[in-house]
């Protein structure tokens, strides 16, 4: 790929097209091949629940713009809503879920395909963003830099077809920060109430979005230091309230649009919520948790309070073996080391260099704004995950991921060094063929330093490797060898029974006379087979063994039929 300017204005919309036309070519493929993750019932359900009733009692933990956004095409499909079982009267999200999916059974594969196609056109749609603003800013070649980055990512290829909050609160958060530049770089009434519409929009879609408050004072400090007209203390006091009056209005309405066409009516704002709101102690946070049902007070407030408090208790985590609910070092630099493939580090490695090396040679003050937009909301951000409870996958670092695309492509085209079309072109070419070899199992991914794929459950666990995505794999694997004796262990949420896959549970380390007795193939989850949040040695036994297969990473077969001799 040439990076000269006259070239890559040239070659632009092609390379855009066709990087895009890529990135939702493997989606489709592997959203139709993949059984539903454990999270998808739950959302999928409860954005269809709240488009059918106006009520946001299911799954109040997530603000609820990205469900309802995948539910919009069920309307036309009209699957059943289990609203007389007792799931729902109890508020059950994840009971309610997997009835969801039970009553639709028979059109469970069509529905779910349909909400993912939203999912990925959001997916190409923050593509398309990047693509844009990265060529308004750094130019054509940064732009089909930045792009590639993104479109050959495992991360954005495996999170980007599923039915969850992760890629578009991305997409608007990236939306929200260059709105909020657009608006500093030519101050007017119509760029500010773009960037408070999308910051609403953002924090709609999931809590974590809040972490965009701090970047835009950040952001409009460097600008007011960097003597831009229009802007004032008093203009930015304004600025920042009117943006969050404005945010503040778009969360409204997104519940209230819905809540009013069915005539429910939301709670407001309960003094004991907002004391609850500031108490971090971790034992009440955690019977808070438990016992929370209907939501007592507005939606809004009682997901930001189950938020606070999941943070304050911590998620069960695994890493290296080790197991825990906090450590800074999960996200930063453990999981970002081993799940971003090996080009991609080596391409933010010469960017940092570079960096540094031009860093030395310019005012700091005259650094094209551009610069500061990308390298604020990623420093922040990943500030804030560093003293995130809440380790449960390198999806969370997403928002992360357009900023830091586009400053190492910025920086790469911007800087001349020997060979430098030559390096790129190699880097390119070991990102697609990293990215291209884990197809379809892109949520499997682990680089080559890490090991690959097959080490990966020595690593890491969870939404990184094994999230019950391989359930239809493993049944037409089954089928294709012909196995009926079949002795299961799978984490998920998929019915796998309905997929014809039944069978006794493998035994524990320490049940000696079942393992003595076992005639089948063991199928199980990587989970449940390195013991993420269970007794660490239960399957200690069968990790000594070599597997005869996997199937998608996520789930190893061992042979432990008795043979005669």
């Amino acid at each position: 790929m040439g990076l000269d300017k006259q070239g890559a204005r040239r070659f632009f919309w092609p390379a855009t097209a066709a990087l895009l036309t890529y990135l939702c070519a493997v989606q489709l493929f592997a959203a139709w091949r993949e059984s539903n993750i454990g999270d998808e019932p739950v959302e999928l359900a409860a954005g269809y629940s709240y488009l059918k009733t106006g009520d946001f009692r299911m799954n109040a933990e997530h603000p609820p713009l990205a469900k309802i956004l995948a539910a919009l095409p069920l309307l036309a499909l009209r699957p059943s809503l289990p609203l007389d079982s007792t799931f729902w009267t109890k508020a059950d999200e994840y009971g309610f879920g997997m009835r969801f999916f039970e009553q639709n059974s028979r059109s469970i594969d069509t529905l779910l395909f349909t909400a993912r196609i939203v999912s990925i056109l959001l997916t190409a749609c923050l593509g398309l963003a990047i693509a844009l603003w990265t060529r308004s800013a750094f130019g054509p070649g940064a732009a089909i830099l930045a792009l590639t980055l993104y479109a050959f990512d495992p991360t954005v290829t495996a999170n980007g077809h599923y039915v969850k909050n992760d890629v578009p609160v991305t997409l608007f958060c990236f939306l929200a920060a260059i709105a909020w530049c657009a608006f500093l770089t030519r101050p007017g009434l119509r760029r500010l109430a773009l960037a408070g519409v999308l910051l609403g929009l953002a924090v709609a879609t999931k809590f974590s979005a809040l972490f965009l408050l701090p970047v835009l004072v950040i952001l409009y400090a460097i600008r007011w230091w960097q003597r831009q007209k229009g802007l004032s203390l008093r203009h930015g006091i304004g600025s920042m309230l009117a943006a969050t009056a404005l945010a503040a209005g778009v969360v409204f309405l997104v519940y209230a649009a819905l809540a009013w066409s069915h005539g429910v009516r939301l709670g407001g704002i309960d003094a004991r919520v907002c004391h609850d709101l500031l108490d971090r102690n971790q034992t009440r946070a955690m019977a808070r948790l438990v016992s929370r049902g209907i939501p007592r007070v507005h939606p809004f407030l009682e997901g930001l309070l189950i938020y606070v408090d999941h943070d304050t208790f911590g998620h069960p985590s695994y890493l290296l073996g080790m197991h825990g609910t906090e450590g800074w070092w999960y996200y930063f630099p453990a999981a970002f080391a081993v799940k971003t493939p090996a080009a991609t580090l080596a391409f933010l490695a010469l960017a940092g260099l570079l960096l540094v090396r031009a860093i030395r040679r310019v005012r700091i003050r005259a650094v094209a704004f551009p610069w500061f937009a990308v390298c604020v909301p990623a420093a922040i951000y990943s500030a804030f995950s560093l003293r995130s409870h809440l380790d449960m996958g390198i999806r969370h670092l997403l928002p992360v991921w357009p900023f830091i695309f586009i400053l190492a492509a910025a920086a790469v085209t911007h800087a001349r060094f020997r060979h430098r079309k030559v390096v790129v072109a190699v880097l390119i070419a070991g990102l697609a063929a990293e990215s291209i070899s884990i197809c379809p199992h892109y949520l499997a991914f682990f680089n080559v330093l890490a090991g690959g794929p097959v080490n990966g459950p020595a690593i890491l666990a969870d939404s990184n490797i094994d999230w019950g995505q391989d359930a239809k794999n493993l049944a037409a694997w089954l089928n294709a060898h012909h196995v009926s004796q079949v002795c299961l262990d799978y984490f998920g949420t998929a019915d796998i029974g309905r997929l014809g896959v039944r069978g006794p549970s493998l035994p524990a380390t320490w049940e000696t006379g079942r393992r003595a007795s076992l005639d089948c193939v063991g199928a199980i989850s990587t989970n449940i087979l390195y013991d993420s949040f269970a007794n660490p040695q239960q399957h200690a036994w069968l990790r000594a063994l070599r597997p005869t297969a996997r199937v998608g990473y996520s789930i190893y077969i061992y042979d432990l039929r008795r043979h005669p001799p």
